[in-house]
């Protein structure tokens, strides 16, 4: 499983664009994908809205703004390796 929290607005093309690609790859990456409106709160809201959308994940790194598909699939096996204990081949590798 992935954990990734997904800071968007409403009405934002790249916010809908990252969110489709998020929704094609949920089922391959065990996506569970935690949004967060960034209109929810000031703070929020002023510490993202010139980099939205924002996706974080579980190794505290993220991708923000128009963000490509390669970034994302390099960044969802960055973190599918990270949750594996060390020494365990993964099925098939």
């Amino acid at each position: 499983m992935t954990n990734i929290t997904f800071y968007y607005r409403e009405g934002c093309w790249l916010c809908d664009k990252a969110e489709e690609m998020l929704n094609g790859l949920k089922e391959k990456y065990g996506i569970i994908l935690k949004k967060i409106s960034i209109d929810s709160d000031r703070e929020t809201s002023e510490l993202y809205r010139f980099d939205i959308p924002v996706l974080e994940f579980e190794d505290g790194t993220a991708l923000h703004g128009a963000i490509k598909r390669r970034d994302l699939l390099k960044k969802l096996e960055e973190n599918r390796r990270d949750s594996r204990a060390p020494g365990l081949i993964p099925p098939g590798g």
